[in-house]
């Protein structure tokens, strides 16, 4: 059995609250004199849905029906829509707003304050840091006066050292030697120049014993030091000899001058590489364990059937040989026509 409310007839309405009917129904400006007029309205027991929800509505908001138009009460829409609406008779207005969350003026008060302490203890941070910062840029300069100054010192002594080692050293054994001391009180780098003819006409335990008189007179002043050191060729500055001293003063000496051998080196570069994929080379070295001048000679047409990476390991490998094997220092090497000796390339 359908409900009464469903079976409801049109009813005529003489007058329609403002809040009720939408004012599309009037065509006069909204400052016209008030007009009444009959209308039909249809109520049909219809439901608002919102979200899911069913909007209740009582007999003076329920919505109804006027020329096949839906009509809702604005009040009951901002119910469901949490706004709330408001009739403005003087104005003759509907005013609809947003339902905020009411804040007392104790909450402002507070948070206010809050912020106050907040801002003023950001400011303090801040200004700490910048103590720090300041405090940090200072200490790292005083660090670096205090390095720069102990570096003047360190070097200051080292020279005084050095003018100290070639008035008691330089005549030893008529060397006619230059003594040149550099690093720290740690590390200490020495180089003795002489000329080539008197370092050779020196024997290896006199050679050792002059070293061994310089290495007393450093650790005396400096009894921690690491001292490593070289002889030089004053002629040209070849390296002639490497050493090195302990704490004790016990020189260790590598005479890499008289150790170079240029026709072992040969023999043992044309051992290794003579037929080197599948390619015939020869060797010419000359110079001493300083410097090497290296000359790999094999035709024309042979070196150019080499792939790149053939070439590059060819002469990587002889390279590699001459500095780790022989202990030579620097090398000039060149590739060679074997037919009229020009050259293909360097490495």
């Amino acid at each position: 059995m359908k409900s009464l409310k469903s079976m409801k007839k049109p009813v005529i309405i003489t007058a329609v609250s403002a809040l009720a009917i939408s004012g599309a129904l009037f065509s006069q400006s909204t400052y016209a004199a008030q007009v009444t007029k009959p209308i039909q309205a249809v109520y049909n027991n219809i439901k608002i849905i919102y979200n899911g929800t069913e909007v209740p509505a009582d007999a003076k908001t329920e919505p109804f029906l006027l020329d096949g138009v839906t009509y809702i009460p604005l009040k009951l829409a901002g119910t469901a829509l949490d706004k709330k609406v408001t009739w403005d008779g003087t104005n003759k207005r509907v005013v609809i707003a947003d339902n905020g969350v009411p804040i007392d003026q104790s909450t402002i008060t507070a948070l206010n304050n809050q912020i106050s302490t907040l801002t003023q203890e950001l400011n303090t941070a801040k200004a700490a840091n910048t103590t720090k910062d300041a405090t940090i840029a200072q200490l790292q300069k005083d660090n670096q006066t205090l390095k720069d100054e102990a570096s003047k010192n360190s070097s200051s002594s080292l020279k005084d050292l050095q003018r100290k080692l070639n008035d008691d050293h330089r005549d030893d054994y008529n060397t006619n030697s230059d003594i040149t001391l550099d690093g720290n009180k740690k590390d200490i780098t020495v180089t003795i120049e002489m000329t080539k003819s008197r370092w050779t006409d020196l024997t290896s335990s006199r050679k050792e014993t002059f070293l061994e008189d310089i290495g007393e007179d450093i650790l005396k002043e400096y009894k921690d030091a690491d001292i490593e050191g070289t002889v030089k060729n004053s002629s040209n500055r070849d390296k002639m000899a490497t050493f090195t001293i302990n704490s004790r003063g016990k020189v260790s000496l590598r005479d890499v001058a008289s150790s170079f051998d240029a026709n072992t080196i040969q023999r043992n570069l044309f051992n290794r590489y003579s037929n080197y994929a599948g390619v015939g080379f020869d060797f010419s070295v000359r110079g001493d364990s300083s410097k090497a001048d290296v000359d790999v000679f094999v035709g024309l047409d042979d070196w150019n059937k080499l792939s790149n990476n053939q070439k590059n390991n060819l002469t990587d490998g002889v390279t590699d040989y001459l500095k780790n094997s022989e202990s030579i220092d620097r090398i000039n090497g060149t590739v060679r026509n074997k037919d009229n000796r020009n050259l293909i390339t360097n490495f």
